[in-house]
């Protein structure tokens, strides 16, 4: 168990700053990504998981979704993340760990269901 969590914490370290006051923490432990990661990843996995499961409520029927709707969507749901990373860096704003997390969810969420569509062959 413990190689497992290095191994997540190193990834964690290629791909956030990992920085403890931006970090959740379950049980007195960091999590390996910070708080805005977290929303990102969760919501990316339910975004991905829930286009499967409609897709399989659905009987499989195809769905086409055109790339550039994809990519829109994709987007207009990174706006809420881009705003609490820029009004942070710049000073203006910089919510807390459960902010920050929530306002990455639509960006997961779409992101997730993009990279779903792609491996059920709907985007094309």
């Amino acid at each position: 168990m413990d190689l497992i969590l290095a191994f997540a914490y190193a990834v964690g370290s290629v791909i956030c700053h990992q920085l403890p006051d931006r970090s959740f923490f379950i049980d007195g432990r960091q999590l390996p990504v910070c708080a805005r990661c977290t929303g990102l990843y969760v919501s990316g996995a339910v975004g991905f998981f829930g286009w499967v499961a409609l897709k399989i409520a659905r009987g499989w029927r195809g769905t086409v979704v055109p790339p550039r709707a994809a990519l829109a969507i994709v987007a207009g749901a990174a706006v809420p993340t881009a705003i609490s990373y820029l009004t942070g860096v710049a000073g203006v704003w910089d919510g807390s760990n459960l902010t920050r997390a929530a306002l990455a969810v639509p960006l997961g969420l779409a992101a997730g269901a993009v990279v779903a569509a792609v491996a059920t062959k709907d985007l094309r």
